[in-house]
């Protein structure tokens, strides 16, 4: 692949953006790619879980500007803008989890790149800001719509209409980042995070993120109550389970 290295190990999938050139801008191509792999990583059972950071200096500095700017008007523009919100929707309902490790900047789109990841764990480095509204334009990904569902409504707006720029302990205090780190420490602790959920039987895992899917998707809570008695009583009493609950039994 030309835009992306990616690593599977422990039952950890490491996808790097790889385009430092232009500081991991999402072009086409890199679309294309990501979803290639995504979708490799969706069958693997083997994989429980994704990692995703970018190379170099920076996570996400948005689309890239060669591609993006030369369209013009609605025509043109909505192909480009929904492929990329297309991607991002498959990260945010992925059936495994998605850390977003936010290595360095994180501006405009890349801002909206790691709202459709599950987790956020960014360096002390790191910067942040929806600022497209400073370039006349608004989120074209989906990124405003993530953000008020994950925020405060006034927290939320006050970073969509003024654009401002933070630092990560500020984006942390807003509640978008979950967890800061020391840039060196930050791949570490995020792999230790990792492989805590990577250790777990995939079964659940995937149960658990359609619990959280439901809830997105607006189902009543005593319907979501309903599916999930449902869904552990079609995993109950399977070999796995029934060896662990003998074997808590005979220490007992």
């Amino acid at each position: 692949m030309e835009t992306i290295q990616w690593v599977k190990q422990d039952g950890v999938a490491t996808i790097t953006l790889n385009r430092p050139e232009v500081h991991n801008a999402i072009s086409m191509e890199l679309v294309d790619e990501l979803t290639s792999v995504l979708e490799e990583c969706r069958a693997d059972e083997k994989v429980k879980v994704l990692i995703i950071t970018g190379t170099g200096k920076s996570f996400v500095s948005g689309g890239d500007l060669n591609q993006f700017i030369a369209v013009r008007g609605h025509e043109q523009a909505f192909p480009l803008l929904h492929k990329v919100a297309e991607l991002l929707s498959a990260i945010d309902h992925f059936s495994k989890p998605v850390i977003a490790m936010i290595n360095g900047a994180a501006i405009g789109g890349g801002c909206e790149f790691a709202g459709a990841c599950h987790f956020r764990f960014a360096s002390d480095q790191a910067l942040f800001g929806f600022v497209q509204i400073g370039m006349h334009i608004t989120t074209g990904w989906g990124g405003a719509s993530r953000l008020l569902d994950k925020l405060p409504e006034a927290k939320a707006l006050s970073l969509l209409l003024t654009g401002e720029r933070m630092r990560a302990e500020e984006a942390k205090a807003y509640g978008f980042v979950d967890e800061i780190y020391p840039a060196d420490r930050l791949q570490e602790e995020v792999e230790r995070f990792a492989r805590k959920i990577a250790a777990q039987p995939l079964v659940g895992i995937e149960a658990y993120m359609r619990i959280l899917r439901w809830k997105r998707e607006g189902v009543s809570q005593a319907q979501r109550i309903r599916r999930e008695v449902d869904q552990c009583a079609e995993i109950w009493g399977s070999d796995a389970h029934v060896s662990v609950v003998q074997k808590f039994l005979r220490k007992q």
